[in-house]
C-alpha cells in the first residue's frame, strides 16, 4: 500500500471508521480486502493505527464498531513476532494507557466492555512482565512493581470494584473485576489488599458483579498457595453463596447458573477454605438439588441447575470425603446426599404408556429413551458418592430411603430408590453381612412382586446387579434370602404375560437370571466376605479350596432343586416359541429374528447348566432337543449374505447370530453337565449342526467365530471314549470331521507380529535422520516422505493388539490372536480329554498346534501351547504303543513318531537357543536348515532375525526348558537322535550363556546423559507428603506390585533352576553317557568353558 493511501484512510475519522466497518461486512471480499488493509495500516504506521483505533472506540456510536476495535486492540498488543505494542513511541504507549482506563471507565455496553477488559489484560499482563528500569527482580510469585510499566492501573481498578471513583456504573465494576481475574497471576502481591474490596463486590446485590467477583475469587485460588494468602479469601465464600441466594431469589437464573459454576470451581481449587461454610453450603445446595420450590412462585430449580448444585457437593466429597464426613457427620452426610440422589432419578423418568407394548424392546437400561439425562446423572452421582463416602452409611442411606419409598404411590420413586441401590452396592459390599444380605434379598423379592411393570423391571436390573457384586454369599448365604430371590423371579416369569409382566419385564428377570447363577459361581476371592470385617482389620475371604469348591456347588444345587422345574416351564415356552419362529412384530415377518426374552432364555438354561453341573440333568432331556431345534433353525443363516441380499439389516443379523451363539453355547455346556452317556444320542445332531456353522470363509471379525471354536471345550468330554485311553467313537468322529479343521487352520494362523514404531526410539532417531535427508534431497524424498505420514493416518487400529516383550512395543492382529487363542485351548482341552484315542490324527494337530510355540509374544497362544504339546506327545506316543492308531494309517509309521518328534524339537530348541538357528540355517547347515523346514518357517521369519521375532528373554526361554524337560521325560531314549541332544545341549548352554550377558551388560556403566536426565525426572516427580497425586502413584505402586511381571533377575535364576532340571531328566535317560558334559554344561562359567563344552556336545561325546 502506498503512502498516499494511506494518508487517505488517515486523514480523517470517517476514512478509518469506513475501514474497520468494512471489515464488518457481510460479503467475503469486501471483507478480507479490509483486513488485508487494516494488516498493512499496523504493520506501516502502528502509531496512528493504534491512535485512531482507540479514538474510534471511544467516539463510535455503534456497539458493534467499538467492540471491533477493542477486540483489533487486543490482537495489537498481545505479545509475540506479530505485536504491535513494541513497535509504538513513548508517546504513543503513554496515550494508550490513559485512554484504555478511560475507555473501560466510560464504556456503557456489557458486551464492549468485556472486549476492552480483554484488551487491559492483554496489555497490562505485557507491562507487567516488563521490570521498570533499574527495579532489579520482580516478586515472587510472578507479579511485577506497579511502577513497572502503568502505575494507573493497580489504583484505577480498586477504586472502581469499590464503587469510590465517582458514580462507578454496574459495567465498569464488572470489567474491572474481569481484569482483576485476568490478571490474577500478575495480581498475586496484592491478593490480600483486593480482598475486602471483592467480597464487598460479592456482596454489592448486583449479580453480574457478583459473579465477576467470584471469578476473581476462583482465579486467585488457583495462584495462591500459602496458608495466609488463602485465608483472607475464605470469609468471600460465605458473601458468594448469599449472592446465589439473591440471584434465586430475584428469579435470576443466568446469573444463578455462573454463580453455581464459580463455586464448583473454587471447591475444586481449595477445598479445604470451604470447612468453616460445610453446615451451610451443603445442606443449602442439595436444598437446591431437591425437588423444592427455590425460585419465586414456590417453583423448583431446572434441572440443569440441580445437576450443578448437586455437583458442588459431589466435588467437595471426592478430594475431602473425611473432611465432610468430619463436619456433618457421615450418616446424616449419606443420608441427604442419596435422598437428594434419588429425587434426581425419580424425576428424570418419562412415563411412557406403551413402554411394555414392544416385545422386540431391548431390556438394556442404555437403550430405554425414557430413562432422561438426569436419571443417568444421578446413577452416576451415587456411585461417585458411594465410591468416597463411608460404605457402611451410604448402604444404610440406601436401604433405608429404598424401605421408605417401597410403599410410595408414585411408581417413579419405587422405581428410582431400586436404581439407587443397585448403583451403590458394588462400592459397599465390604460391610454387607448376613443381616444385609437377607434384607436386601426381602427387599428385592418383595419389588419383584410390584403391581408396575416399571418397578418390577427395576426389580429385576438390581437383583442381577446385587447377585452378581455379593455372590455366592447373597445366594448361599444361610438366611441370606437366596431361595426367596430366586423364587420371586420364577414366580414372575410364570405369570401370565400382562401389562403388569409384559415381555420386556421377562426378559430383564431371565437377564437377572443370568447375574444370579453367575455370581453364585463366583470365586471366593472375587466375592465380597461373607461376613462384615472385623474391628480394625479387613475381612479376609477363605481360599477357594477344591472342598470350598464342592460345598459351594452342592449348596448352588440344593438351592436350585425346588425351582427347576417353576423355572424351566416359562423358559422353555420361550425357546420353543423362537424354534418355531415365533419372533417379535418385525417388518417383513422375518421369523428367525428372536425376541430379547427368547434369546436370554437360552442364556439362563447356559449359565444353569455351567452353574449346576449334574444337579442340572433333570432338565436336559427336555431342554437339550428344544436348543437343537433352535439350533437348526438358525444354523443354515449366513450373515453377511444375507445382509448383502437385503434380506435382513445389520441389526437384525446381529440378533440371529447371536441366537446361533446362544444356543451352540448352551448345547455345548448342558452336554458337559449331563455327561457323555446322556449327550451321546444326540452328538450325531449336533455334529450336523456344527458342519454348517464351521464355515472356511469365516472371517476373523465374525461373532460367531470365537464362540463356535470355544465349544469344542466343553464337548471334548462328551466325546471321551467310554473306556479311558480307549479308541474314539463314531460319534466323536462325527464331531471331530468338521471341526478339527477349522481348529487347526486358526490355530496356524499369523497373527502379523510387528514391531510397534513408536516404540522404537533408533527408528525415532532414523526418521529424523531421513527427515533431513529429505530436505537436503528435493521434493521427490519429501512427497515420499508426505506419503509415508498419509499412510500412518490412515492405519487402522481398530484391530490391533499391543504387547510389551523384551523393552519394546508389539502389534499384531486382535481378532486373529483371539481365535489363534481359542483354537489352541479348543485343541489342548480335545487333546486332554480324548487321550491316546486321539493319536491317528495328532500328527495332523501338530503341525498347528507346535508352530505356536514360536509365538512367545503372543499371551493368548504361548502358554496354551507350552501345556498341550508336550500332552499332545505323551498322548500320541501312548496311542501307538497301545496300538490305537489303525494298521496301515500313515499316522502309526515309526517315520510318522520320528517327524512329529523332530518338529516338536526343533521348535523348543529353537527358541532355547535362536542364535543357534539361524547362524545355522544361513550357513546352511543340515541341523538348522532341517528345523527350519519342520516348523515350517523360513530365513526371515527365524526368531531375532530383522523383520521377524525377537529374540526371547530369560523368561522365555525358562519357559521353553521347561517344555524340553517335559519332552525329554515323555519319550524313550532310543527316539532322540544324538544330533538333537547335541543342539539341546548347546542351547542350554546358550541360554546360560545369554542370562550372564544380561548380567553382564546391566552392570556397565550407564551413560551419565541418560543418569541426568533420570535424576531430573525424579526431581519432578517428587510430591508433597499426603497429596493427591502422592497417594495415586502409591496406590498405582500396589496395583503394580500385584500383577508385576517377573523380574529379569528372577528370570534368569528360574532359567537356571530349569536347565539343571532338564539336565538332570538327560541324565536320568542316558545314565553315564551325558555325565561329563552335563558337569560341563553346569559348571562352565566363563566364555571358555562354554566353547568347550558346545564343542564337545557337537564331537559327539553323547552316546
Amino acid at each position: 500500500m502506498s503512502a498516499a493511501q494511506i494518508q487517505v484512510i488517515l486523514s480523517s475519522p470517517e476514512s478509518f471508521a469506513g475501514l474497520i466497518g468494512n471489515t464488518l461486512s457481510q460479503d467475503n471480499a469486501t471483507r478480507r480486502n479490509a483486513e488485508d488493509v487494516y494488516g498493512q495500516l499496523k504493520t506501516q504506521r502502528p502509531d496512528a493505527c493504534c491512535t485512531n483505533l482507540l479514538t474510534l472506540m471511544r467516539s463510535s456510536g455503534d456497539a458493534r464498531v467499538r467492540a471491533t476495535c477493542a477486540l483489533y486492540l487486543r490482537k495489537f498488543f498481545k505479545s509475540g513476532p506479530k505485536s504491535g505494542w513494541e513497535h509504538l513511541n513513548r508517546t504513543t504507549k503513554t496515550l494508550v494507557k490513559r485512554e484504555m482506563l478511560a475507555a473501560l471507565a466510560a464504556e456503557p455496553d456489557r458486551s464492549v466492555a468485556k472486549q476492552a477488559a480483554d484488551a487491559v489484560v492483554e496489555l497490562g499482563t505485557q507491562l507487567f512482565d516488563e521490570p521498570a528500569a533499574g527495579a532489579g527482580k520482580k516478586r515472587r510469585g510472578g507479579g511485577g512493581q506497579p511502577q513497572a510499566g502503568w502505575p494507573e492501573l493497580l489504583g484505577s481498578l480498586q477504586g472502581w470494584m469499590q464503587g469510590t471513583a465517582g458514580a462507578v456504573s454496574e459495567v465498569t465494576r464488572e470489567a474491572a473485576l474481569q481484569v482483576v481475574a485476568g490478571m490474577a497471576v500478575h495480581m498475586r502481591p496484592w491478593a490480600a489488599q483486593l480482598a475486602p474490596v471483592v467480597a464487598a463486590c460479592l456482596a454489592s446485590g448486583q449479580p453480574a458483579v457478583a459473579v465477576a467477583a467470584l471469578h476473581v475469587v476462583a482465579e486467585f485460588l488457583q495462584v495462591l498457595s500459602k496458608p495466609a494468602e488463602l485465608r483472607p479469601y475464605q470469609s468471600a465464600l460465605a458473601g458468594a453463596l448469599a449472592a446465589l441466594q439473591g440471584a434465586l431469589a430475584a428469579g435470576n437464573l443466568e446469573a444463578a447458573e455462573q454463580l453455581l459454576l464459580g463455586l464448583i470451581k473454587t471447591a475444586e481449587c481449595e477445598p479445604g477454605l470451604w470447612q468453616p461454610h460445610l453446615r451451610t453450603a451443603v445442606p443449602g445446595m442439595l436444598g437446591l438439588a431437591g425437588p423444592g420450590p427455590a425460585l419465586p412462585g414456590g417453583l423448583a430449580l431446572p434441572e440443569d441447575h440441580r445437576k450443578l448444585a448437586a455437583e458442588f457437593v459431589l466435588t467437595l466429597t471426592d478430594i475431602k470425603p473425611q473432611m465432610m464426613m468430619a463436619e456433618l457427620g457421615a450418616g446424616p452426610l449419606a443420608s441427604q446426599l442419596i435422598a437428594c440422589l434419588a429425587h434426581f432419578l425419580s424425576a428424570g423418568i418419562e412415563d411412557e404408556p406403551g413402554w411394555g407394548a414392544d416385545a422386540m424392546a431391548p431390556p438394556d437400561m442404555d437403550e430405554d429413551e425414557t430413562l432422561g439425562e438426569l436419571h443417568r446423572h444421578g446413577l452416576e452421582c451415587a456411585t461417585r458418592a458411594a465410591e468416597q463416602l463411608d460404605a457402611g452409611c451410604v448402604l444404610a442411606a440406601a436401604v433405608d430411603m429404598t424401605r421408605a419409598w417401597a410403599a410410595d404411590g408414585d411408581w417413579r420413586r419405587r422405581h428410582a430408590v431400586l436404581m439407587c441401590l443397585s448403583q451403590v452396592v458394588g462400592a459397599c459390599k465390604q460391610v454387607v453381612g448376613p443381616g444385609e444380605l437377607a434384607s436386601l434379598a426381602s427387599l428385592l423379592a418383595d419389588a419383584l412382586r410390584d403391581r408396575h411393570p416399571r418397578v418390577r423391571w427395576a426389580a429385576c436390573h438390581s437383583a442381577g446387579v446385587l447377585a452378581d457384586e455379593l455372590g455366592p454369599g447373597l445366594q448361599l448365604q444361610s438366611g441370606g434370602g437366596g431361595a426367596a430371590l430366586l423364587g420371586a423371579l420364577a414366580e414372575l416369569l410364570g405369570e401370565p404375560e400382562g401389562p403388569a409382566c409384559p415381555q420386556r419385564v421377562k426378559a430383564q428377570a431371565c437377564r437377572a437370571l443370568v447375574g444370579f447363577f453367575e455370581g453364585m459361581d463366583k470365586e471366593e476371592e472375587e466375592a465380597p466376605a461373607a461376613n462384615p470385617p472385623s474391628e480394625g482389620g479387613a475381612a479376609t475371604p477363605a481360599a477357594a479350596s477344591p472342598e470350598a469348591v464342592a460345598a459351594r456347588r452342592a449348596a448352588a444345587a440344593a438351592l436350585a432343586a425346588p425351582l427347576l422345574q417353576p423355572l424351566a416351564a416359562p423358559l422353555l415356552a420361550a425357546v420353543d416359541a423362537c424354534a418355531a419362529g415365533q419372533g417379535g412384530a418385525v417388518a417383513g415377518g422375518r421369523a428367525l429374528i428372536p425376541t430379547p426374552l427368547q434369546e436370554y432364555s437360552l442364556d439362563v438354561f447356559c449359565r444353569m447348566a455351567v452353574v449346576l453341573r449334574g444337579a442340572f440333568a433333570p432338565l436336559f432331556p427336555a431342554v437339550m432337543p428344544r436348543v437343537l431345534a433352535v439350533l437348526a433353525r438358525a444354523a443354515p443363516f449366513h450373515g453377511p449374505a444375507a445382509v448383502a441380499s437385503g434380506a435382513v439389516s445389520e441389526e437384525e443379523a446381529a440378533a440371529i447370530v447371536r441366537v446361533q451363539i446362544g444356543a451352540l453355547e448352551c448345547a455345548a455346556f448342558m452336554a458337559r453337565a449331563a455327561g457323555p452317556a446322556a449327550t451321546a444320542q444326540h452328538l450325531p445332531a449336533l455334529a450336523a449342526l456344527l458342519s454348517q456353522l464351521a464355515r472356511p470363509d469365516l472371517e476373523p471379525s465374525s461373532p460367531l467365530l470365537v464362540p463356535l471354536i470355544n465349544a469344542m471345550e466343553p464337548l471334548a468330554i462328551c466325546m471321551a471314549p467310554q473306556q479311558p485311553g480307549g479308541p474314539l467313537g463314531d460319534a466323536a468322529r462325527q464331531v471331530l470331521a468338521p471341526m478339527l479343521p477349522l481348529l487347526a487352520s486358526w490355530a496356524g494362523r499369523d497373527v502379523g507380529l510387528q514391531l510397534d514404531d513408536d516404540s522404537d526410539d533408533e527408528a525415532e532417531e532414523g526418521d529424523g535422520d531421513a527427515e533431513l535427508e529429505d530436505q537436503e534431497s528435493g521434493d521427490g524424498a519429501a512427497g515420499d516422505a508426505d506419503a509415508g505420514s498419509e499412510e500412518d493416518e490412515e492405519r487402522d487400529d481398530s484391530d490391533v493388539t499391543y504387547a510389551s516383550y523384551g523393552g519394546k512395543t508389539y502389534r499384531y492382529s486382535a481378532t486373529v490372536s483371539a481365535a489363534k487363542g481359542a483354537a489352541a485351548s479348543a485343541l489342548e482341552e480335545l487333546v486332554d480329554k480324548l487321550g491316546p484315542g486321539l493319536a491317528s490324527l495328532l500328527p495332523a494337530i501338530s503341525e498347528s498346534l507346535v508352530p505356536c510355540l514360536l509365538d512367545y509374544v503372543v499371551d493368548e497362544v504361548h502358554p496354551i501351547a507350552r501345556r498341550a504339546v508336550p500332552l499332545l506327545l505323551r498322548h500320541y506316543l501312548s496311542g501307538l504303543t497301545h496300538g490305537l492308531v489303525p494298521g496301515g494309517d500313515p499316522a502309526g509309521s515309526p517315520a510318522a513318531a520320528q517327524a512329529l518328534l523332530g518338529r516338536v524339537w526343533a521348535a523348543v530348541t529353537a527358541v532355547i537357543h535362536p542364535e543357534g538357528l539361524a547362524a545355522a540355517a544361513a550357513a546352511g547347515a543340515e541341523g538348522g536348515a532341517g528345523a527350519a523346514a519342520a516348523l515350517g518357517i523360513g530365513a526371515p521369519l527365524l526368531p531375532g532375525a530383522p523383520g521377524g521375532r525377537p529374540l526371547p528373554t530369560a523368561s522365555t526361554r525358562a519357559d521353553m526348558v521347561q517344555v524340553l524337560t517335559s519332552v525329554v521325560d515323555a519319550v524313550e531314549g532310543s527316539m532322540l537322535q544324538q544330533a538333537w541332544v547335541a543342539e539341546a545341549f548347546a542351547g542350554l548352554q546358550a541360554a546360560i550363556k545369554a542370562a550372564d550377558l544380561e548380567v553382564m551388560a546391566e552392570a556397565l556403566p550407564s551413560d551419565p546423559e541418560d543418569s541426568e536426565e533420570e535424576e531430573m525426572e525424579g526431581d519432578r516427580s517428587e510430591d508433597l507428603e499426603g497429596s493427591e497425586e502422592a497417594e495415586s502413584e502409591e496406590e498405582g505402586g500396589e496395583e503394580g506390585s500385584e500383577g508385576a511381571e517377573e523380574s529379569p533377575e528372577a528370570a534368569r535364576e528360574r532359567l537356571r533352576t530349569q536347565v539343571e532340571a532338564c539336565v538332570a531328566a538327560f541324565t536320568r535317560k542316558y545314565g553315564d553317557a551325558v555325565a561329563a558334559l552335563a558337569h560341563q554344561v553346569l559348571a562352565a562359567a566363563g566364555p571358555e568353558g562354554q566353547a568347550g563344552a558346545v564343542l564337545a556336545v557337537r564331537n559327539g561325546v553323547v552316546a
